[in-house]
């Protein structure tokens, strides 16, 4: 457990700090997990025709299934495949009980890349999140083919599902989020005075330019316009560049606002890499369309940083360490928010926080960051 000796924040690393998904050497995922997204379906009429769907012939009275499940989506890599792109990324699904006991993962992919070498997606479904809104659910991803020219190589790519089991890729998302190279991508779980929301991270300019932007369509599916950059990264000292990029889909918390998860990436004047996740309160009241950035009520940048060794031992062939905390679903249950985040570039890993403490805390302590960095302890 980590926690902060001045506010008292803790944050409980779920399964002991131990993946809760990881490579199946006998599976298609034999490569890599990462970068998890999550759908919780609590039981009501609608949730148990899905949750019956994507269990099959599963005992709904069994009490693990008392408080419904999550469906926790996660990018798999498989190890080199004859014929294929190198690192070439998949969607695979495993359902867990809200407190994180798995009860299935599936043998196969979900969402594939395309067959076609000069397709948008060709190498790479990769970093997706799902938001559901009313009876659908919606898949931002990442589509990725280095075959094509650089500035066209890198999409925010959505696909669509009523069941979770059976998705209609769309393609690239129309608007101008896509004039560029992006990624990133995630919804709001609901539309904020009859439009809806994107958070985004255009790829535009110096790798210290890359941070969260918003953008607004009048339907999912439609044209997204983006709105510019909401929030950047803080100075550090430890690091010469850095970056951010949104997380999970946000959660509501009354009133036009929300909390959000975002990573930030940094490199160290060695080469090597960190990712820290932290949270802000995007507060809709607030928003003015000249400076985009006043939406950000709070924010902490640093809640949960890589200490643990699956967040720091990467089993990736990279030249420099991949010490990463990079969070992409997240959902609530009882008293707590789950974290889920990608560990090391590999590993499925996941963190509680008690929701009060978190609001409070980024209330109190996140409009000072700047002038009061909090540091963190390591405690049993």
């Amino acid at each position: 457990m980590t926690v902060s000796w001045r506010t008292r924040l803790s944050v409980e690393r779920i399964n002991h700090g131990l993946p809760i998904i990881s490579a199946d050497p006998n599976g298609w995922d034999n490569g890599y997990t990462l970068n998890p997204t999550a759908v919780r379906l609590e039981r009501s009429p609608v949730n148990d025709e899905l949750i019956r769907g994507i269990l099959g012939e599963f005992d709904m009275s069994d009490p693990k299934l008392q408080d419904g499940v999550v469906a926790v989506f996660y990018r798999g890599i498989p190890q080199e495949v004859v014929g294929r792109p190198t690192l070439r990324s998949s969607v695979g699904l495993a359902v867990f009980t809200p407190d994180m006991h798995l009860i299935k993962r599936f043998a196969y992919p979900l969402v594939v890349p395309t067959d076609d070498p000069m397709g948008y997606d060709y190498n790479g479904v990769e970093d997706q999140r799902v938001t559901r809104i009313g009876d659908a659910f919606y898949m931002l991803y990442c589509g990725y083919n280095p075959n094509l020219p650089i500035e066209h190589n890198i999409h925010i790519c959505m696909a669509v599902s009523t069941d979770l089991l059976h998705w209609t890729k769309l393609g690239p998302v129309c608007g101008s989020v896509n004039r560029y190279p992006n990624k990133d991508g995630v919804l709001l779980p609901e539309p904020v005075n009859g439009l809806y929301y994107m958070l985004h991270r255009p790829m535009v300019g110096a790798q210290s330019d890359y941070n969260v932007a918003l953008a607004v369509s009048d339907s999912p599916t439609g044209e997204w316009i983006d709105l510019g950059t909401i929030m950047r990264a803080e100075p550090d000292p430890r690091y010469t560049c850095l970056w951010t990029g949104a997380g999970a889909s946000p959660i509501p918390l009354g009133n036009n606002r929300y909390l959000a998860d975002y990573h930030t990436g940094s490199y160290y004047a060695t080469g090597e890499r960190d990712y820290a996740s932290g949270f802000a309160i995007i507060n809709f009241n607030r928003f003015d369309i000249d400076n985009p950035e006043s939406i950000v009520e709070c924010r902490y940048q640093n809640v949960i940083e890589p200490e643990t060794p699956y967040e720091l031992n990467s089993p990736w062939p990279h030249s420099k360490n991949l010490n990463c905390v990079f969070s992409a679903g997240s959902f609530v249950y009882g008293n707590d928010v789950i974290l889920l985040y990608g560990g090391a570039d590999a590993y499925v890993l996941g963190a509680r926080f008690d929701k009060t403490d978190l609001v409070d805390f980024l209330e109190i302590s996140g409009s000072t960051e700047n002038n009061n960095r909090i540091s963190a302890v390591s405690a049993a």
